[in-house]
């Protein structure tokens, strides 16, 4: 073989393996592209790890069990939903029923009884009464059941004492060192819903984030209650949902401090008092836990419920300024006048934070449901603690007036965020 031929076969076997180096490197490269691709398509908005197995669809996103961890895969077709609801006792069956007519009005062509309406949420958040509707979305509890729960239960639950005369003189000194309502009935109703399950549990089953305010009662600090929906964050994988709900919903006057054992420390018990004492509207909190969750180009839309709160002014009751304990009424108008003024104050303050992330490119929209004026004859017959048939009658009453002015409101606007979050 001449030098030349040596050289040319020498030539040829660099071009070969610089032609098979080049087409490695487009190998990887389109790899590496289709994987950017692939990610920004799919966008985790939660933990991310290696192993997927047993994929199942939740809604707007698809969850994953891995390694005994739930992980949501995110739909950037999708807005991310936010549903936050008030505390208020017995006033929750206003909110309930305020949501079952909605879900009513937007579907007339289907039976609203068994529309799943957590499924269309990926956070909800709720105090104390709120709570309980908060859990019982999360879990698929239907609405017309949560609805019974006030409907049925409320007597038990919310023993109200009797506040004219000698009577209720009786009534005071029997309660000087104890609530007025006890814990059991409350959380005997609560454990035929929720059974034993526990925060992680529903959060695998159903995919649905939460947070539950409280305050740690040894340390006056607040607690969030959270399913483990951010990495890292999984303190209360196992507590139990019934205790979530007893914990935030621990009012104050009317119900005794919650206790709960550690569930990862049997010797640690752990006593919780209503979070309605921060956060009774936790639409505040709603919107920093959303702003975490969701990807920084996704809109966050959120929805805020009330519970039925008190026209603006009563004469009557302001023409006596010397208001002690008689007009206190022991600690039951204080809780009336903290969760009212909250509700007001906190949604103002997260609609001017949202408006300022918007006007800076984060998009976020906030929807209070409007409540239509009511005179001061059917506040004085609702309440925290009342339970009697004029007061769910009057409940029932507001709540289906106010659905019908809320779905007049949004059904003609297609951009409305409550019309796309009520038509199932």
């Amino acid at each position: 073989m001449s030098a030349i031929e040596c050289w040319a076969v020498c030539f040829q076997d660099i071009l070969s393996w610089f032609w098979w180096l080049f087409r490695g490197l487009l190998f990887y490269r389109i790899k590496y592209d289709l994987g950017l691709i692939y990610a920004k398509v799919s966008r985790y908005s939660f933990t991310r790890t290696l192993f997927r197995t047993d994929p199942v669809n939740l809604g707007n996103n698809i969850s994953v069990v891995e390694n005994g961890e739930s992980t949501l895969i995110w739909n950037p077709m999708d807005n991310f939903t936010v549903l936050t609801i008030d505390g208020g006792g017995m006033r929750g069956l206003y909110s309930a029923t305020l949501l079952d007519a909605l879900v009513r009005r937007f579907n007339p062509e289907q039976n609203a009884g068994v529309l799943d309406l957590g499924k269309k949420c990926d956070l909800i958040c709720g105090t104390s009464t709120g709570a309980i509707l908060a859990c019982g979305l999360v879990a698929g509890v239907p609405l017309k059941n949560i609805i019974e729960l006030y409907t049925k239960h409320g007597k038990e639950i919310f023993q109200r004492g009797r506040t004219k005369g000698m009577a209720s003189i009786l009534w005071i000194l029997k309660h000087l060192f104890k609530p007025s309502a006890e814990a059991k009935q409350l959380g005997n109703v609560l454990q035929s819903v929720f059974k034993e399950e526990t925060v992680k549990g529903i959060y695998n089953k159903r995919g649905i984030a939460f947070c539950i305010p409280a305050v740690n009662a040894a340390t006056y600090k607040a607690w969030v209650f959270k399913t483990p929906h951010l990495n890292g964050k999984n303190r209360d994988n196992h507590y139990k949902l019934v205790d979530v709900c007893m914990a935030s919903a621990a009012a104050p006057v009317f119900f005794p401090l919650h206790s709960i054992v550690n569930p990862e420390n049997k010797n640690d018990t752990q006593v919780f008092v209503d979070g309605g004492l921060w956060a009774n509207n936790p639409v505040l909190l709603a919107l920093v836990e959303a702003m975490q969750i969701a990807p920084q180009d996704v809109n966050i839309n959120i929805i805020s419920i009330g519970t039925a709160s008190t026209p603006n002014g009563d004469p009557q009751k302001l023409a006596n300024l010397d208001w002690g304990f008689g007009r206190w009424k022991f600690g039951r108008e204080s809780m009336e006048m903290a969760i009212t003024a909250q509700a007001y104050g906190y949604d103002s303050a997260a609609k001017f934070i949202a408006n300022t992330l918007s006007q800076s490119g984060r998009k976020i929209r906030l929807e209070r449901l409007e409540e239509t004026p009511k005179s001061p004859e059917q506040y004085s017959a609702i309440g925290i603690d009342k339970a009697d048939e004029i007061a769910i009658k009057t409940m029932s009453a507001l709540a289906e007036n106010d659905a019908n002015s809320i779905h007049s409101k949004h059904n003609g606007d297609d951009n409305s965020i409550v019309r796309k979050f009520f038509q199932l």
